[in-house]
């Protein structure tokens, strides 16, 4: 009787898939078996074809010998195969946008599972000139928090302060991700609407406010929890609500504008919209995504040098316009929430500061 091995039988399963399998099939999978090895370095497009390469092996292959196939002919495990399968079957509609950005395939395999709206707003936040690494999108679509609250020793069971940072450090890394997210998501957005105005045509108000009205006030209610501290009512029995940030802060005024541009009614008249866009929209989202100064902080930093020329010295902390990034930005909001650090003005008030928001936040 003859005496099989473990790689024969894998070498006689792969130049003959089975009796059950038509000539056709078998052609098929020869076919894809060369297409498949004629693919060079994993580029995002040839992500996608590999994915689709594997999902037409999966409509001719049960389970198993899927799994058979995959480790002979493309040298990886079935999972990392699901992965393929799964960036071919569930970001088809994001194809174009994904390989004209030149997502990693590493990237695409995390995103492949992740839910839509999460999807949209790690695409929009690439698209705005975010480098984002695996991690990051990880956290973006809340598989990070996931994984940190099982694989550790049971986060959430630890008491006292140390148990409490670290319930909070779960959730804030989660919170700051996905507000990231979101405003990069708007600011797209914004700026895409904005394109008409260098051909000289109008800016469709209407279609703006219904592409980011609901995130703008998801983000405002993100950097609530994140940063702004509770304040109590006078009546006991009245729940507390989030304070104003520190006026004159710059991340005062984005928590104002997002309660703003969060409600239909409270955004200006055509006459006055292009400019609110151009001189207080823009330039506080690109301040949150990017870490880009404010035109006023400047402005500001020049008077205050010729005060301080006048005034005694006092030492100061570095601002947040100082930092550059959205990561050095949005930690500055991490340390206000977890108790270690204050948020520094960004502006004083003055004559050169933009339009002063009075809506409440």
């Amino acid at each position: 009787m003859a005496k099989y091995t473990h790689r024969k039988r894998q070498a006689i399963a792969e130049t003959k898939p089975g009796p059950t399998l038509s000539r056709a099939q078998q052609d098929e999978l020869k076919w894809l078996r060369d297409a498949f090895q004629s693919l060079g370095r994993r580029t995002t497009e040839q992500a996608y074809d590999v994915g689709d390469y594997l999902s037409r092996a999966k409509s001719i292959l049960p389970e198993k010998a899927l799994g058979a196939w995959i480790k002979a002919v493309c040298k990886f495990t079935p999972k990392t195969g699901r992965n393929y399968i799964a960036i071919h079957t569930n970001l088809i509609d994001y194809k174009e946008r994904l390989v004209s950005a030149a997502v990693a395939p590493t990237v695409l395999f995390v995103l492949a599972y992740a839910e839509r709206s999460d999807v949209e707003s790690v695409i929009a936040a690439i698209e705005a000139g975010e480098q984002l690494t695996v991690a990051q999108v990880k956290a973006m679509v809340g598989v990070e928090a996931k994984r940190k609250l099982t694989s550790t020793d049971h986060a959430l069971n630890v008491g006292g302060l140390a148990g409490l940072r670290k319930a909070a450090e779960l959730k804030t890394t989660q919170d700051v991700a996905q507000f990231h997210g979101l405003m990069s998501a708007v600011l797209k957005r914004v700026e895409k609407a904005m394109e008409p105005i260098a051909r000289g045509r109008a800016v469709k108000k209407g279609m703006l406010q219904d592409a980011i009205v609901y995130d703008c006030r998801h983000a405002h209610d993100l950097l609530n929890s994140i940063a702004a501290p509770m304040k109590a009512e006078m009546v006991a029995h009245v729940n507390w609500r989030p304070a104003h940030l520190p006026e004159g802060s710059a991340w005062r005024k984005v928590q104002a504008l997002l309660h703003r541009m969060g409600g239909v009614d409270g955004w200006p008249d055509r006459t006055d919209f292009v400019g609110w866009l151009q001189g207080e929209v823009v330039p506080l989202l690109r301040f949150v995504v990017h870490g880009e100064a404010l035109p006023s902080t400047e402005e500001d930093a020049a008077v205050d040098d010729m005060h301080n020329d006048l005034a005694p010295q006092e030492p100061a902390g570095p601002s947040v316009q100082a930092q550059k990034g959205p990561e050095l930005a949005l930690a500055q909001l991490s340390k206000l929430f977890n108790g270690t650090g204050a948020l520094t003005p960004a502006t004083k008030p003055g004559k050169k500061t933009t339009v002063r928001l009075s809506v409440p936040a």
